[in-house]
């Protein structure tokens, strides 16, 4: 059921009478609002709450530029033409992406290959999983960078005291020179691979550009991991430098990150500080920043290379107790720039806020995705759930500002939003877990009703499959529609094309890895997916090619559960594996029980997630099997268990619940049957 035109009419009138931006209106009144004018009981799934027409000219956005471009634009501007003229173009994506990738790359973002391609799309292995893109193309994706205007902002950051530091483009420029010459200085040769563990700050920005325009690959580690697993993804990635932050400064106060790896054999290393001076003992082979600057000259031409040079590698943990190494390449870089130039509508002087990590894949997305267009990136000293980090997005004017849905929980719960000013911001992004319909709702009213751009992919793929868009009424929690030049379909339990169930990526499409470095990548994300039927309707609205190109189409699995509105918008049911999200991060069921299992009187256990009633991120709940003769209580055994998962896997995690049962389900190979303790959870235990 959708609203009357009437009611659409009404809720306009109420945004451009500006009754809707009134700030001391409650969130209460907020609904009422809501409920008088569509007449219907407020709850989700919300109808739309902004329109195109709400922007002051649609016709500025990349994407209307795109449609103008190809001839699809429509001259009635009103949302349903709008919406007609996306899905035209998002079926030409995908029934012919290498013209529509070779649209995106030659000419919309113009990308500055030392050599041009040969082929945009082939596939010389017959394998629809192993295809080249870009063939005999030779280039630096920071080249993308260094065309942008010498004398716009780059860079912003402001520690928690106060303290601002601003980079031009120039200045960005001569720092990754400097930071390149320093790491030839160290021996390190193409290829070859850095580690960087840190906050997102300046110096580890300048680190990640550098390593890619000297032609290296940086691995990139969350500062929020235990030692043992950062050490176990230095084991993995093998890097030949380590460059990591003596501490982490929050509030005021010290938390130690180096010191976290004292057990650990490290490779060099080099210490960057926190504050003003380094705060801890070095041990070893360890030396400061300082140091490592003061060695080399700097490199005045970036190392060319293919299409599929390794610049990164970053972490996903999917169903498996060791974490999965994702190596990006220049492709997936150009993903998250095509992205962010679709979706988010980045332009030249935009302001983009994240509070993110180069750990996660938000972090490279955001340099990728603000730099590419000649925007600025903002980041914080601090912790984001503060007051003094809502101060900083008014402060340093953001134009778009990423979001974790817990995080905006976490606004809305302590009001460390109260008193900062977020009508400058244009449009929200969310991405990391699925998001409360409510808490989405407040977030758009704290900017006066700016949209939310629902954002869902992962580490494996550069960016999303599905998306919000401006050209598309927005609806808090989301997604309104496909990525463009990529399709994917919804299976039920019958293994059919249905309008909930798991959800599989018809591929090819660029930003898709093809490889992992420490698991079978075709096991992983092809082995028994189930075979394309004829007659098979994809995202798109077009019918899945049972061949493209003359090379079977194979589903590749992603692992996500989605439902279909009957509105033709999606909205997120989380992981239909094992893995989970827990604060925005991605985590295996196996990696929480291993680290509970050690608990004395732990004798089984299994972890779920399950989503709460009011919907939103995942909960973390345990089922344990004490040893015999162990007398815990419950919430002994619950606090034992969230210390020790925040302090072997990550403080973001946090516990929900524990429920002690005598045996766990499993199968005849004895698997643990985690959907059948879901159910029971959710029926009441």
């Amino acid at each position: 059921m959708n609203p009357s035109a009437q009611q659409l009419q009404q809720w306009r009138e109420l945004y451009f009478s500006g009754a809707l931006q009134k700030p001391d209106l409650s969130f209460e009144e907020h609904i009422q609002l809501y409920e008088a004018t569509f007449q219907i009981k407020a709850a989700p799934p919300f109808y739309p709450l902004w329109y195109p027409d709400f922007m002051e000219d649609i016709r500025q956005t990349n994407l209307f530029a795109i449609l103008s471009d190809l001839n699809l634009h429509p001259s009635d501007l009103s949302y349903e033409k709008l919406s007609e003229a996306y899905a035209a173009l998002h079926r030409w994506s995908v029934m012919k992406r290498s013209e529509f990738w070779k649209y995106m790359i030659i000419e919309r973002l113009r990308v500055p290959f030392q050599r041009q391609p040969d082929t945009i799309l082939a596939f010389p292995k017959g394998d629809i999983a192993q295809p080249l893109w870009l063939g005999g193309a030779i280039w630096n994706v920071t080249d993308m960078i260094f065309r942008q205007l010498p004398e716009k902002t780059a860079l912003i950051y402001e520690q928690e005291k106060g303290a601002v530091q601003h980079w031009t483009y120039a200045q960005l420029f001569e720092a990754i020179r400097q930071v390149a010459g320093a790491l030839r200085a160290q021996g390190l040769q193409v290829g070859e691979r850095i580690a960087i563990c840190m906050p997102l700050r300046p110096e580890a920005v300048i680190l990640y550009l550098a390593a890619l325009y000297a032609g290296l690959s940086a691995v990139t580690i969350p500062d929020s991991l235990s030692g043992e697993e950062i050490a176990t993804r230095l084991r993995i990635a093998n890097p030949q430098l380590l460059f990591i932050q003596d501490g982490l400064l929050r509030e005021g106060k010290f938390i130690p990150l180096y010191e976290r790896l004292r057990q650990f054999a490290l490779p060099k290393t080099f210490v960057v500080a926190g504050g003003d001076r380094v705060q801890v003992r070095l041990r070893n082979n360890a030396s400061t920043w300082e140091n490592f600057l003061s060695e080399g000259s700097p490199l005045i031409s970036p190392s060319y290379g293919g299409s599929d040079r390794e610049i990164g590698v970053l972490f996903s943990s999917g169903t498996t107790a060791e974490p999965k190494a994702i190596p990006w390449t220049q492709l997936t870089a150009l993903k998250a720039i095509a992205d962010a130039h679709l979706y988010h509508d980045v332009q030249v002087g935009d302001v983009l806020a994240w509070p993110t990590n180069l750990g996660w894949m938000m972090g490279p997305w955001l340099l990728f995705a603000g730099l590419s267009h000649g925007a600025a990136v903002a980041m914080y000293e601090g912790a984001p759930t503060t007051a003094g980090y809502c101060k900083f997005v008014e402060k340093q004017k953001v134009s778009m500002l990423g979001v974790v849905p817990s995080l905006v929980r976490r606004w809305i719960e302590s009001q460390a939003w109260e008193g900062a000013d977020w009508s400058g911001i244009r449009l929200f992004s969310s991405t990391g877990e699925a998001s409360n319909p409510w808490h989405m709702w407040q977030l758009m009213i704290k900017a006066g009703y700016k949209p939310i751009i629902e954002y869902c992919g992962g580490t494996e793929i550069g960016g999303g499959y599905i998306t919000s868009t401006l050209l598309h009424p927005n609806a808090p929690s989301q997604f309104s529609a496909p990525a463009l030049g990529l399709d994917f379909v919804l299976l039920g339990e019958d293994g059919k094309p249905s309008e909930e169930g798991e959800l599989f990526l018809v591929p090819p499409s660029i930003g898709l890895s093809q490889m992992l470095l420490n698991a079978d990548h075709e096991k992983v994300y092809y082995s028994q997916t189930p075979s394309v039927e004829k007659g098979w309707i994809g995202a798109s609205g077009a019918e899945i090619p049972i061949a493209y190109a003359g090379v079977p189409v194979r589903l590749r699995r992603h692992g996500d559960y989605m439902r279909r509105l009957s509105t033709g918008y999606w909205v997120s049911g989380g992981r239909a594996d094992d893995a989970m999200n827990l604060g925005g991060i991605k985590v295996s069921a196996a990696e929480i029980e291993r680290a509970v299992s050690s608990l004395p009187s732990v004798g089984e256990v299994a972890a779920i997630a399950v989503p709460p009633p009011e919907g939103g991120p995942d909960r973390l709940v345990l089922y344990v099997v004490l040893k015999a003769g162990s007398e815990v209580s419950v919430q002994e055994l619950k606090g034992l268990a969230a210390q020790t998962i925040r302090e072997k896997l990550s403080p973001l995690f946090h516990l929900h619940d524990v429920v002690l049962v005598d045996e766990l389900p499993r199968t005849a190979s004895n698997k643990v049957m985690r959907r059948i303790l879901r159910a029971q959870y959710l029926q009441g235990k």
